[in-house]
């Protein structure tokens, strides 16, 4: 969760800069620029259809069973199957 507040901060300072720079540009009003990066920094910590952020249904799982106790988890050599 971090990583999408700290990235929702920098897309917004990102879009903010750059539509407001377009807009004052076009003469239209200075506020376009918070207004678009309040929206895509939204869009990004929201992420309604996991775009940006891809977890997978097992990803928990997956990651659990790694480190220390995964060795474990290995046949011995030699065993009998």
């Amino acid at each position: 969760m971090k990583m999408r507040i700290v990235s929702a901060v920098l897309w917004f300072l990102a879009g903010s800069c750059v539509a407001g720079t377009i807009a004052i540009h076009l003469g239209l009003n200075e506020l376009v620029g918070p207004l678009v990066g309040i929206a895509w920094a939204s869009f990004v910590v929201l992420d309604p259809k996991d775009v940006v952020w891809r977890v997978g249904k097992g990803s928990a799982k997956a990651t659990h069973g790694l480190g220390s106790h995964g060795a474990a988890a290995r046949p011995q050599v030699g065993a009998d199957s």
